[in-house]
């Protein structure tokens, strides 16, 4: 019994060592056809394959217990720095600070960690070469560090990765100019996200230099709006007149807009005016916006009247973007028309007005404030803006704390913020009856004896 055991065992072992030599064989003469396939010489044939064509040096070796995996390394020259690049699967670890590169492409940059010299990497990483590193991807894992690639697969699909690799390697040992491969990413690249990148990298390490301004006057007719706007932009004085024929544009909204807002002070206010009515017309509602934000930067006379217009002709984001608008110009006529605007619907134009009015109203906006809190008592968030609008502009009077109310002694009637403590409440002394806000401000209701509301003037 125990010698028929020790037969079985030996003769397991015996199958095993034989399998085991068998699919060595088989697999060494698959890595072998697929070298030659790819053009390399095959030097030596063991356990492992060593190969070469030209600066391209290749090992497989056989991983793994089962010999079911294949370690492929593929070493060659490349340009110089080549060593310090390093694209892997994993992150490094959190505790280590390490500055990762993004390409601008969003599958690139979602499967490989890149590390390494900036303007090199993206010189490398031109569309091909990213495409080759995600096909090797697919079949396996990859990674480059001091200067080789290397890729652990399944021994049979050594023939279907190899190619992948060896063209990788070819690429990376050509002679190539950094800078001029960046500027062709950053005008050719099928993805909108590298051109970008490679444009900018141009623009903030390079500015100045002959092949970014090409690359930037190339980029003013890219397909992508944020190019056409970054190129722009980046051209300085050059790039204007291109900002204000994109500004004027109909054909894409978002380009107008962008461009709108990047010229900003330097838009003369008629034109940009001019811009406004146009994007009105044409509900090109991005247009209109940054027309309006710039229009309330211009702190021209004639923007106030302008923005108050359309705060109260048009509706929804339009009309509270001219509200707040209002605000920038810090002019002291923008308060009328955000009092007015108390008074019109919707909803969410008062609670952009009663919020700007907080910010900039005075003690003319407190009544109205307080009248539009009382017809909306269900909707809390025009009570929230209306009490702290009002609480803002009581904290900004002088001498005056907030809730203070008083019936004056000094005029008939007068109501008016207490300076004693807050919430007291007298009566005037020498005539009775009159409500009136006091007259040391302009501009301040009165309700005289027969009931009519006046404006008390200086």
């Amino acid at each position: 019994m125990f010698l028929s055991l020790g037969l079985s065992i030996f003769f397991d072992e015996r199958m095993q060592a034989h399998w085991k030599r068998f699919k060595n064989r088989r697999n060494l003469r698959i890595w072998q056809d697929a070298a030659a396939s790819c053009g390399l010489q095959v030097e030596k044939t063991s356990s492992s394959l060593l190969a070469y064509a030209g600066p391209v040096d290749v090992r497989i070796d056989a991983v793994g217990g089962n010999d079911q995996d294949a370690l492929i390394t593929v070493v060659a020259p490349g340009p110089p720095d080549f060593k310090k690049v390093r694209i892997r699967l994993e992150a490094p670890d959190p505790t280590q600070w390490v500055r990762e590169i993004q390409t601008g492409d969003a599958r690139f940059d979602r499967t490989f960690f890149v590390e390494g010299p900036v303007r090199l990497v993206f010189a490398l990483l031109d569309e091909r070469t990213r495409h080759l590193l995600l096909q090797v991807r697919s079949k396996g894992r990859l990674e480059i560090s001091l200067g080789e690639l290397r890729a652990v697969t399944s021994a049979r699909k050594v023939p279907s990765v190899l190619p992948f690799l060896v063209e990788l390697c070819q690429r990376f040992a050509q002679p190539m100019n950094v800078l001029r491969r960046v500027a062709e990413n950053a005008n050719r690249d099928s993805e909108e996200g590298v051109r970008l990148h490679n444009l900018l990298l141009l623009a903030h390490e390079l500015p100045g230099d002959p092949v970014t301004v090409e690359a930037l006057r190339t980029a003013c007719s890219d397909p992508g709006t944020e190019i056409r706007l970054r190129a722009a932009k980046e051209l300085g004085a050059e790039g204007r007149p291109i900002l204000l024929e994109f500004a004027e544009s109909r054909a894409d909204d978002a380009l107008s807009a962008g461009a709108v807002l990047i010229l900003d002070r330097e838009l003369p206010f008629e034109r940009a005016r001019a811009i406004l009515d146009d994007a009105l017309r044409n509900r090109r509602l991005q247009t209109a916006r940054a027309c309006l934000e710039v229009l309330g930067r211009s702190r021209a006379t004639e923007a106030v009247e302008t923005l108050a217009k359309v705060m109260l002709e048009e509706e929804g984001e339009l009309a509270a973007a001219a509200a707040l608008a209002l605000e920038t110009t810090r002019s002291p006529e923008a308060e009328p028309p955000l009092i007015l605007a108390l008074r019109r619907e919707p909803k969410d134009l008062q609670v952009a007005a009663a919020n700007v009015l907080g910010r900039i109203g005075s003690a003319e906006a407190v009544l109205p404030l307080k009248e539009l809190a009382d017809r909306s008592p269900r909707n809390s968030e025009l009570l929230q803006a209306t009490r702290q609008a009002v609480a803002e502009i009581q904290s900004r009077l002088p001498g005056a704390s907030p809730g203070q109310l008083s019936l004056a002694a000094a005029e008939v009637g007068q109501l008016s913020l207490a300076q004693a403590e807050a919430g007291q409440l007298s009566i005037a002394t020498d005539a009775g009856g009159q409500l009136s806000l006091p007259t040391v401000e302009s501009g301040q209701l009165l309700l005289g004896e027969d009931g009519e509301e006046s404006v008390q003037k200086d």
